[in-house]
């Protein structure tokens, strides 16, 4: 008897724990709690800088900010395991809330659900046809649907109406779109991967290297950057830059377009981010020639390369560039070399030109070097989370612009009466729904006086 009583006790805690943890992963509380500790660690990883090495917070932090940072991998919080487990912990949430009203779907969708907004019960002193032909016109044309209907035996008659079943797939289309977008975004995360690269304008490169690994990373295609173009505010500053990239593969062309920031260019589920710039030096330098009867031209200088200046027998070579921190305004300094003279050294002005032979030589314009740098990141779970947002959108627009409605009319036959049961649900507007429903009721019953 003892072990009879022993092994029933042991059953009933298993159950008892069991229907716990089945009550605290179906519980709305702790959707919100996962939600807001979520939240509140997103909040974190916008705070401390992602995806570097520990190297970098070793000297910027304190010993104990760094050994925490060290344990709980807040330098890739988001990669985190503790971060995945969270992530894990509101998926099955998500997952148990979902089964759990799965079930009654079905039932309500046939509009055999239990649950009702009101009930009402009337007596009318005609006879059971009598009732059914007054009552079942006015509330199909009240519904705008017909009702489906049903002998339950000798006197009993039911008529059930349901509108606006696509309601009820809501709720399991934004509890599936969560579940997809969260699968979407482990994707990502344990198989997506991060890089940066500079290129060279008018150059090309097909590798770049992983963050915060700093391993070298081989691309399947070539970037090749035709043009990088910078333009800047009246004060100077940055206002835009932008890349054009052709991709080649095996010597052919794939894919042309351009990057700007916050306007990626994609292709075999890479995509390329304009993250910054670098200057290098110059392309060229423009001078302008004014000749003794006023012609003028333009010669073109270029690093590490001397041209015949027209008109003379001097060359001149690119040195350097001024770029105008005096009242002579930007310049460049050229070395300058005549027949049987030496090299020499000259700087050509803007505002302050020079001679040189006949010829008057002001400096224009130059065209400066640079180096785009881009961001390259693979994502393999965008496609999914993009599945997920759809299903999300489609389960928003279901729960917000459809009301899922259901009335059941029971009208039976008593000995000198035919008794009416109305019972009725309406997911919003449940007050008005039952006032619309009693006023047809009035309008078409006739109450046995007493």
């Amino acid at each position: 008897m003892a072990r009879t009583e022993s092994k029933s006790t042991r059953e009933s805690e298993r159950n008892s724990i069991i229907s716990e943890a089945v009550s605290f992963f179906t519980s709305a509380r702790t959707t919100i709690s996962l939600l807001f500790i979520l939240a509140a660690t997103s909040i974190l990883g916008t705070v401390i800088p992602q995806d570097m090495g520990l190297e970098h917070f070793r000297d910027s932090a304190s010993p104990f900010v760094y050994r925490l940072i060290a344990i709980l991998d807040l330098h890739s919080l988001f990669r985190s395991w503790w971060f995945l487990l969270l992530l894990a912990a509101l998926a099955v949430n998500i997952l148990a809330c979902l089964l759990k009203r799965l079930p009654a779907i079905p039932t309500e969708w046939r509009g055999e659900g239990a649950k009702s907004s009101f009930s009402v019960t009337v007596t009318d002193e005609r006879t059971i046809e009598e009732v059914d032909a007054a009552i079942e016109p006015a509330l199909s044309t009240f519904l705008s649907a017909a009702p489906k209907r049903d002998r339950l035996g000798e006197g009993k008659i039911k008529l059930a109406w349901v509108k606006h079943r696509a309601y009820l797939l809501g709720f399991p289309f934004m509890h599936c779109a969560i579940l997809v977008i969260l699968i979407g975004a482990l994707m990502g995360l344990l198989y997506g991967w991060k890089g940066s690269m500079q290129i060279e304008e008018g150059t090309a490169a097909s590798q770049c290297r992983l963050i915060p690994s700093g391993a070298v990373k081989h691309l399947p295609f070539t970037v090749a950057v035709d043009k990088f173009t910078l333009t800047r505010y009246p004060t100077g500053q940055p206002k835009e830059y932008r890349s054009d990239v052709r991709l080649l593969k095996d010597g052919q062309e794939i894919a042309k377009g351009f990057i700007l920031v916050n306007h990626p260019f994609s292709s075999e589920g890479i995509s390329l981010y304009q993250s910054d710039y670098k200057l290098l030096g110059i392309k060229e330098v423009r001078l302008g020639l004014v000749e003794q009867d006023g012609k003028t031209s333009e010669l073109t200088l270029q690093p590490r390369s001397t041209v015949d200046i027209p008109g003379t027998n001097y060359k001149a070579g690119l040195i350097s560039l001024d770029p105008g921190v005096s009242k002579k305004g930007p310049g460049v300094e050229i070395a300058l070399q005549g027949p049987g003279e030496e090299t020499r050294t000259l700087k050509v002005f803007r505002e302050e030109p020079a001679k040189i032979g006949q010829q008057e030589v002001r400096f224009l314009d130059y065209s400066p070097l640079y180096a785009t740098g881009l961001q390259v990141a693979y994502d393999p779970g965008t496609i999914v989370v993009w599945l997920g947002c759809g299903l999300l959108i489609a389960g928003f627009f279901l729960t917000l612009f459809t009301n899922y409605r259901r009335l059941v009319v029971h009208i039976i036959a008593k000995k000198a009466v035919t008794e009416i049961k109305v019972s009725g649900q309406s997911r919003r507007q449940r007050r008005e729904f039952r006032e619309s429903v009693e006023e047809e009721l009035r309008a078409r019953l006739q109450p046995v006086k007493r």
